[in-house]
């Protein structure tokens, strides 16, 4: 993995807790008989009725609407243009490349953009809408443009609850007045929706057994969250049921097969949340050795040690209920932040301290049993700390670029005014010592001044003369000290610092980063009357709390663009607003590719495997990686943040090309320690002209590399990681030699 340090917008955060709002368990499905509309199944209500753009779902409207126009006939054909502006607006299509031109069928199966953006200078805006209207849709308005009309992307918004009648009207099934068409129209209608269920871009329900009439698109959520869709009419030749999924964060074709699986295996509607409702977390609990021992344990069992090891002991119910449910969505958020290491979290720090449990914490991990804090039904990246010092922090604020969800500002947090400041007084050779462990360069200390402040009025820039760079962030220096003179010297970033005879003394308030739920905060609250709901609506204004299950923690879906089939040596997924930079690339992946290789000698895989995630919180679902992470590989797989991201930080190149050299050298080097795969796929991305000659450090352990507690921590072990590959190398060894 590429560990670029503060390039991450993260997805962490904070949430107000409704705790009127309705159990959330991922993705959304209706499904109804089309002949008794009392018999019915259906799952997240929230979505089925948020107003929504509908996607390429109506471009089945726009081939009845130009067909009985005349505009297309039955056997007319359009050849792909694969990419195509119109009124301004570039459409990409994802679809199979057949090298032949595509019947008006064909393009509604394979959903082609080009095919019905085509449409848009010769079909009336007034035919249009007069099938629209009789489906059920809203007509569309005379200054909305016709083009991203016509596939779904703008004009009026429906639920997507409505798109069923919507397909069953437009097909003629069910008691709904059906809408007027020819005999040759409705055949090719059809023959495009059996076509989209059985080859295109619904062909999950034939693979799941499902005869069915289908279409699916993928559109963005008012909130800005991706949504797949899918409608379906089963069976296809006399339809008895109609269904429609929607899937946030992914695309249609996620719908689609989720589609199948219910369609086929008729599972039971959901239950209330239960115990067993989470899978048991694989903990990685570390031995009197300094091995790891990996225990599977159940959830709330889990909880119950979090609470003993993070919390009050005597705090009140409240606010240890309201800590629980912090910790449990931590836990499902990052359960994949041990992947590598065979487990989903440690018992550390870098996730969560564990302790023998107690009657107080089991009790409380019961009483909340299953309850995650819900961001669009996945569980929250959520932080906590023990002491704010009477003000929260933001998390974009100790993690530069995460994005703090709505809500989240700096507040003042009257709960942990009265806790009292701390003193420390540090030497100046612990600091010099630290700085240079953080990656820093210099050998002697001059002066610490604090040069920068943020909005809650913690540092947010320390300037050390006489090291460079001159300036690191306020939590960097806060965790590089901690490492050294231990972490009660520096209890938080909110500090002042004055100069002593031996070195520098500290005076601050709060303990830790003050980002979410205050431990002490929350037992004061408690005190007062307080309860858990209470106490997380202040603490995490903007999300809910509601019921957990597999689903919910483990679907990561990314809505990507499907692999052109021609893709025979990189399988490239995007998201496609990114559709744009696939040739640049695929171009980058070979070049880098072929470089490694003719460095290494190495025999790449037959294939490989990359997916640009369309949001950093999708690559930390799917990777488990922290927000200063890149990148990160498995085998002959690559994830990437999104191409944007990475282009803003100026890493895309090293990015990939780092990504490249763990899928082609991890496996002769999978035995070796840590350093030597990190220092190898460092050393092959930099260009040789910047390499490092081989300067005497000490090697990082796995744990520095797999466990950092800051990105400057992380970098600072990356950095000796090279050194030391570089080193054995300068000594003549071959790069599959270096132990």
């Amino acid at each position: 993995m590429a560990a670029v340090v503060a390039t991450h917008a993260s997805t962490f955060a904070k949430a107000s807790v409704d705790r009127q709002a309705p159990p959330l368990t991922g993705p959304a499905f209706f499904v109804r008989s089309l002949d008794n509309p009392r018999e019915r199944r259906e799952s997240r209500a929230d979505i089925l009725d948020t107003q929504v753009l509908p996607g390429s779902i109506v471009k089945a409207v726009a081939l009845v609407a130009a067909l009985e126009d005349g505009v297309i006939r039955a056997d007319s054909n359009h050849l792909c243009r694969r990419t195509v502006t119109v009124d301004g607006q570039r459409f990409v299509c994802a679809h199979p490349d057949l090298k032949r031109a595509l019947s008006p069928a064909e393009a509604l199966a394979y959903s082609c953009n080009d095919f019905f953006v085509a449409l848009a200078p010769r079909l009336s805006r007034d035919t249009l809408n007069r099938t629209r209207l009789a489906t059920g849709l809203a007509p569309i308005a005379a200054g909305t443009p016709l083009a991203p009309a016509i596939v779904g992307l703008a004009g009026p918004r429906t639920s997507p609850r409505a798109l069923v009648d919507v397909m069953a009207r437009l097909v003629g099934a069910g008691k709904d007045q059906p809408v007027p068409m020819s005999v040759t129209t409705r055949a090719v209608l059809l023959e495009g929706l059996r076509g989209a269920a059985e080859y295109g871009t619904a062909s999950a329900l034939k693979a799941g057994g499902v005869s069915a009439l289908a279409k699916t698109g993928s559109i963005l959520m008012p909130s800005g969250t991706a949504l797949g869709l899918v409608v379906a009419l089963t069976p296809a030749d006399r339809p008895t049921h109609g269904m429609v999924v929607a899937a946030p964060g992914g695309a249609g074709v996620d719908a689609a097969a989720i589609a199948a699986d219910v369609l086929s295996q008729r599972p039971p509607a959901p239950q209330p949340p239960s115990t067993s409702a989470l899978p048991p977390i694989r903990l990685g609990r570390t031995v009197a050795s300094g091995a790891t021992r990996v225990e599977t344990i159940p959830v709330d069992d889990y909880i119950a040690q979090v609470l003993a090891g993070e919390g009050q002991p005597r705090a009140g119910d409240a606010a240890q209920q309201a800590l629980a449910i912090t910790a449990r969505t931590f836990a499902m958020a990052n359960r994949n932040r041990h992947r590598r290491e065979g487990f989903d979290l440690c018992d550390t720090t870098h996730c969560q301290v564990v302790r023998t449990a107690t009657a107080t914490t089991t009790r409380a991990a019961q009483a909340t049993s299953g309850r995650l804090l819900l961001s669009q039904g996945q569980p929250a990246f959520v932080f906590y700390s023990a002491s704010c010092g009477g003000r929260t922090e933001s998390a974009s604020e100790v993690w530069r670029g995460a994005i703090d969800y709505a809500g989240e500002a700096s507040q003042h947090d009257d709960a942990d005014d009265n806790e009292p400041a701390w003193e420390s007084d540090v030497r100046v050779q612990d600091i010099e010592r630290a700085l240079r462990v953080a990656g820093l360069r210099g050998d002697r200390l001059r002066d610490i001044r604090v040069v920068a402040r943020n909005q809650s009025n913690r540092v947010s820039r320390v300037r050390v003369e006489g090291f460079a760079p001159p300036e690191i962030s306020g939590h960097e220096f806060r965790m590089a000290v901690g490492r050294v003179a231990g972490f009660q010297a520096l209890k938080s970033t909110a500090f002042d610092v004055t100069r002593t005879g031996s070195g520098y003394h500290f005076r601050g308030r709060g303990f830790g980063h003050g980002v979410g739920l205050c431990v002490i905060g929350a037992g004061t609250r408690a005190s007062r009357g307080a309860t858990a709901g209470d106490i997380l609506r202040f603490y995490y204004p903007g999300l809910t709390v509601g019921a957990g299950s597999s689903a919910t923690v483990t679907t990561a879906a990314a809505p990507v663009a499907p692999v052109a089939p021609d893709a025979t040596d990189i399988a490239l997924a995007l998201p496609g607003n990114e559709e744009r930079d696939r040739g640049t690339l695929l171009s980058l992946i070979r070049k880098s590719r072929d470089e490694v290789v003719t460095a290494t000698g190495a025999i790449p895989p037959a294939r490989l495997r990359v997916t640009v995630h369309p949001t950093v919180d999708s690559f930390g679902r799917a990777t488990g990686q922290p927000w200063w992470v890149s990148g990160a590989t498995e085998g002959a797989a690559i994830d990437l943040l999104p191409l944007t991201t990475l282009k803003q930080q100026g890493q895309l190149a090293r990015t990939v090309r780092h990504e490249i050299a763990h899928a082609l050298l991890d496996g002769a080097l999978s035995k070796r320690p840590m350093w030597v795969r990190e220092g190898a796929a460092a050393y092959f991305a930099s260009p040789p002209a910047s390499r490092p000659s081989g300067a005497r450090v000490t090697c990082p352990s796995d744990a520095e590399l797999l466990r950092p507690v800051s990105a400057g921590a992380q970098r600072e072990a990356y950095s000796r990681a090279e050194a030391c590959f570089a080193r054995e190398i300068a000594r003549g060894q071959r790069w599959d030699q270096v132990r």
